[in-house]
Parts: structure tokens; C-alpha cells; sequence
């Protein structure tokens, strides 16, 4: 019998990476689910009762426990197939008020934490002459939303760095892509770290927080839902070639769409619109 594929997906507890597990293992896959965090483990060992699914401790900022998860794989299944770059979380706060340490942590895990697997895996892929390698960014990598700015900076990264991946690796045999999501139902807003000084009643944007969050609020009321997004990555692992990025929802597309035809002073315009404390600064985010 043909081996089945095999996936590992990094950030399996919740949102796109559950899903995304999920659905693989339904389609053929033997699947490893990454889970940094013991307590949210529950979900994936739930579908282990049913599923050819594994739960494997991994956390991305740890090149030690990569190594680990990686040898286990390497040692049970002699191949990785299949990778997705799932694992992230968003730093949220205005430029001016997050820490140096704010921002290490951001890129840590959403930029660095995507090479630091790609390290580990690819040796494995290589010897083979294929595999595929999937990163999840946003479409943050495009548009920067205020109060954001730390997250789309290292989506901005993770872009740059899944272009200049895809160009190394496919001498090997090896595809990358990137998804760009734009607001779907998983839980980034529950799993948001705020920055060191952005609740602090002495930050000169305590007025303007107020409005992002209601427009955040409002925005994931509408979200759909993270299915979606690994209904998108189970149609792409099974076409021949990889195109280098792939928006994923609607306002993805709108915001991509504008973002590549408008004049960046224009896109701004258009922006302040949306964000009236951008235009009228005294107005005091009302």
C-alpha cells in the first residue's frame, strides 16, 4: 500500500491550524498537530480517538523542542510531506507604546519561528526531491492597520521571507506558498498579548483604543469562519504548482486588490476615512 502523507502543522490547538488538522486527516493525511500549550491540547486529543491524528509538543521559539518533535517524525514516519506555518499571535498596541521586548517577541514567533521549521524540515524533504511548505501570513503583510503595527510588520517579514524560500527551495523540489487571510472566526482576538505601555492611562492613545477595538469588535462579528482556510490549503496541496501567494477571504481580496492599484497616498485617504482620528487628531478618536 502507498504510505500516507504526512503534515505537520505548527499551532494546532485552535483556528486555522485545528481546522486545517482536521481536515487533512479526513482526506488522507497522517497528520502531526503541533500544541505549545498543554491546557488547550484537549481539542486535538479528541480527534486522535478517530482520526490519524498526533499531538506533538512544539514550540516554535524553541529550536530544542523543534528538534525533538522533528527527530520524532523523522524516526516514526521517515518523511515530512506536507508543513504548515500556522503558528502566530498578534502583539496589539500603538507603535509608540509597545517594548523592545514587545516587538522581539512578535517576530520571535509569527517570522523567525517560521524559519526556524523550515530549518528542521526541509532536510527531510530535500532528500526526497519534494514537499510543500505553507505559510500562513495576512493580509496585514499588505495593509497596516493602526494599533497593529507590530503584528503587520512581522507578516510584512514572513512575506518577504516566504519569497525569498520559495526562490531557494525549488531547485530542490521543495514548493512555497503564502495565505494571506483577512478576518475570519478563530480565536487571534481572545489569544491577543497587549504591549507593555498600551494600558497605561498616561499612553496619548487611551482615547483612540476605544475606536479600533469596536472596529475590531465589528469586523470579527462578520468573520467567516476558519473552515475556509483549510478547505483553501487541501485544494492547493492538490494542484500541481503553487502560485507564491493566496488571499483568503473577501476583505483580503478588496484590501489586496486596492492596495495594488491605488497610489499609496490615495490608499491612505481611503484609509482615514475608516479610521477618522487619522485625519482629525483633535477630534480625540471621536
Amino acid at each position: 500500500m502507498k504510505p500516507m502523507p504526512v503534515a505537520l502543522v505548527t499551532g494546532a490547538t485552535s483556528g486555522f491550524g485545528l481546522e486545517t488538522a482536521k481536515l487533512l486527516a479526513q482526506k488522507g493525511y497522517c497528520v502531526y498537530a503541533a500544541y505549545r500549550s498543554a491546557k488547550k491540547r484537549q481539542a486535538l486529543r479528541q480527534l486522535e480517538k478517530t482520526l490519524p491524528i498526533h499531538s506533538i509538543y512544539l514550540d516554535v521559539t524553541d529550536t530544542a523542542s523543534i528538534n525533538r518533535a522533528v527527530a520524532l517524525i523523522r524516526k516514526k514516519e521517515k518523511r515530512v510531506d506536507v508543513l504548515v506555518n500556522n503558528a502566530g499571535f498578534v502583539v496589539a498596541g500603538f507603535l509608540e507604546d509597545l517594548s523592545d521586548q514587545d516587538l522581539r517577541d512578535q517576530f520571535d514567533t509569527n517570522t523567525a519561528g517560521v524559519l526556524r521549521m523550515v530549518r528542521a524540515v526541509a532536510p527531510m524533504m530535500r532528500a526526497r526531491g519534494n514537499g510543500r511548505i505553507i505559510n500562513i501570513g495576512s493580509i496585514s503583510g499588505r495593509v497596516v492597520f493602526p494599533a497593529l503595527g507590530a503584528y503587520a510588520a512581522s507578516k510584512f517579514a514572513l512575506r518577504s521571507l516566504t519569497e525569498g524560500l520559495r526562490q531557494e527551495l525549488r531547485p530542490f523540489g521543495i514548493e512555497v506558498c503564502e495565505i494571506a487571510p483577512g478576518t475570519f472566526a478563530t480565536q487571534v482576538v481572545s489569544s491577543t498579548r497587549f504591549g507593555k505601555n498600551v494600558l497605561s492611562p498616561r499612553s496619548p492613545y487611551k482615547n483612540f483604543k476605544a475606536q479600533v477595538e469596536k472596529k475590531v469588535e465589528e469586523s470579527f462579528r462578520r468573520a467567516a469562519p476558519a473552515e475556509k482556510v483549510a478547505q483553501l490549503i487541501l485544494i492547493l496541496l492538490g494542484q500541481s504548482r503553487l502560485k507564491p501567494v493566496y488571499t483568503a477571504g473577501t476583505d483580503a481580496q478588496i484590501l489586496g486588490f486596492l492596495k495594488k492599484r491605488l497610489p499609496d497616498a490615495w490608499f491612505e485617504r481611503l484609509f482615514t476615512r475608516i479610521f477618522s482620528w487619522s485625519r482629525f487628531p483633535d477630534a480625540g478618536g471621536k
